[in-house]
């Protein structure tokens, strides 16, 4: 059954349904504080329309959809002022809104920290900071080189790196940009990235649930990851380190109907 204040017949609340999941709608951005890293923070205005949590082949899961809004000004000009005999800039303000659609599995055993993420220019890093977009990782930090992998739109980072390099190849970059169907990427979710960071399997792209398409292609894809964990990975201290950052998915903090 739907629960209370849930609108019957939408594809997602239907989809929670078979599966036996809560759902939880526009969800306070506070929730996320629970959720530290990539995605969750991509920029510091956010908001949360919808969560959804259950188990996903006996692991605990959780889906949510965030809306970013970034500002980015611009200059229109210059006009003389009279009052201080200066010349004065004028700017005008736009505001962005990008969407990411992500999944999260939870694994029994922890593995190290590692990130593919999209790319950032460094320019538009510092455009970032004056417009008080990011108040977390302000700045890319230093990627591992995985070669020809980071097919010049991926950001990789992780230890130790010998771990990274393991994981990330050629062939499961170009997997990826095709939304995990091949090196042409499909109109369902685009490019797609994922991180591994003690418990968690996470995964998105810039799509929303309102297509359900959309989620279980991005649970597929999270499968797929977990068979490219090297088992030396589930004995690592470090992975152990990696994880006490989390908290387990059943011990979030939501408010659901």
């Amino acid at each position: 059954m739907n629960q209370p204040g849930q609108p019957l017949g939408v594809p997602v609340v239907e989809w929670a349904r078979r599966l036996g999941w809560r759902v939880a709608w526009n969800v306070p951005d506070e929730v996320l504080e629970q959720l530290p890293g990539a995605p969750f923070h991509r920029y510091r205005r956010k908001s949360v329309p919808i969560l959804l949590s259950g188990l996903y082949q006996a692991m605990p899961a959780m889906a949510v959809h965030i809306d970013f809004t970034s500002k980015h000004s611009s200059s229109t000009g210059s006009h003389y002022s009279a009052s201080t005999e200066m010349y004065v800039s004028t700017s005008t303000t736009n505001e962005k809104v990008s969407t990411c659609g992500a999944v999260v599995l939870e694994l029994p055993s922890p593995v190290p920290e590692l990130v593919v993420d999209e790319k950032r220019d460094k320019i538009d890093d510092v455009l970032d900071l004056f417009n008080f977009n990011r108040s977390r990782d302000v700045f890319q930090g230093e990627a591992v080189d995985v070669g020809p992998a980071a097919l010049h739109c991926y950001h990789v980072s992780g230890a130790p790196p010998e771990f990274v390099r393991s994981v990330v190849t050629l062939e499961r970059t170009q997997w990826l940009y095709g939304g995990g169907l091949g090196p042409a990427p499909n109109t369902t979710l685009g490019k797609v990235y994922f991180r591994l960071s003690g418990r968690k399997v996470i995964v998105w792209c810039g799509r929303n649930f309102e297509d359900t398409a959309v989620l279980d292609s991005l649970f597929g894809i999270a499968q797929e990851i977990l068979r490219w964990i090297p088992p030396a990975a589930y004995q690592d201290p470090i992975a152990a380190e990696a994880d006490r950052q989390h908290t387990p998915l059943p011990q979030l903090q939501v408010p659901f109907s």
